[in-house]
This record gives structure tokens, sequence and C-alpha cells, in this order.
């Protein structure tokens, strides 16, 4: 279920409708109930359209940001946030889906956004030189945030800023 929940907010920092995924249990001797499950999903991705439809965002876009979820995904260091956030539970005593989905927006939500949107910067940025404000229009991210991630980069020599501009810096 935590699992489930991070995932969900990795889809929601990255544009995409978290209601596009689902993870559901079935045994091999449930074939009617896994059946049930797959038409009813299917059916509900029908009806949500093709993928960016229902998010209102065009196709070149929403891959730009899968892209930065996937090594968002990649770069976000949550085993220790988990194994506090499963003690937590153990404490409590309740596992119910509703907590535990509280629990995962509280401990991780901030973090899933700020990792996703670090990572659209610098794949906005292989495109070429963006202004704070061009990426301010299209990262989740506040300017605030965003000026203070470059500023981060730009001290490891990752990125440089010219005449207000940003870009990434060579690779070797």
């Amino acid at each position: 279920m935590i699992t489930e929940e991070l995932i969900r907010e990795i889809l929601k920092s990255s544009g995409v409708d978290p209601e596009r995924f689902s993870l559901e249990w079935a045994s091999a001797a449930e074939a009617p109930r896994f059946t049930e499950l797959i038409t009813t999903f299917t059916k509900k991705i029908k009806e949500m359209g093709p993928l960016g439809q229902a998010e209102g965002t065009d196709r070149d876009e929403l891959l730009l940001k899968l892209r930065a979820a996937s090594s968002a995904s990649a770069a976000l260091k949550v085993k220790p946030r988990l194994r506090a956030l499963t003690k937590g539970f153990s404490a409590e005593g309740d596992y119910s889906a509703d907590v535990i989905k509280q629990k995962v927006e509280e401990k991780l939500a901030g973090i899933v956004k700020s990792e996703v949107g670090s990572q659209e910067i610098l794949v906005r940025l292989e495109q070429g030189p963006l202004s704070l404000d061009d990426l301010a229009g299209k990262v989740n991210l506040t300017a605030e945030e965003i000026d203070g991630f470059l500023n981060k980069l730009g001290k490891k020599g990752h990125v440089s800023e010219s005449e207000g501009r940003w870009t990434l810096a060579p690779t070797d």
C-alpha cells in the first residue's frame, strides 16, 4: 500500500492523473475477480481518454515530465523514510488505507515533488538555455525552489548562468 501511494505521488508530481494507476491482487483461483478487475480498469482508462488528454497536457510535454519522473524515481532515497513510516504504523497499530495515504502524503509528497521538479529542470536544460521565469512557468516548483536548486547545481559546476539564462555544463 505504501508503494502504491508513492507511485501515485510520483504520477501526480509529473502531471499524470494518479487514477491511471491501479494495483490489485487476485490469486490464480480468482479468475472471475481478475477478469472483473481488468475489465473495470480498462473501462476507466478508456473513459479518461488517451494519456495527456485528461491531464490537459500535450504529448511532448507529458513525455518530458515522465522522463523527469523516471529519473526522479531512480534518484529518490525513500528507504529510510519508508522504514520510519512502517515503524509509525506498527506503533500506532493502524494500517488502514486512509492512514497510509495520509502518512505518505505528509512524509513523502514534498520530497517527491521536489525530486521530480529538480529532474524536470535538468531535462529542460538539456534542450537549451532557459531563464528562471521560463522554468518557473513550466516546472511544478516555486521560483525560489528552482533558484535554490540551480544555485546548488551551479556550486557543483553542473549548470551555469549567463545573462539571466541557465545552461547545463558540458559533460566529459
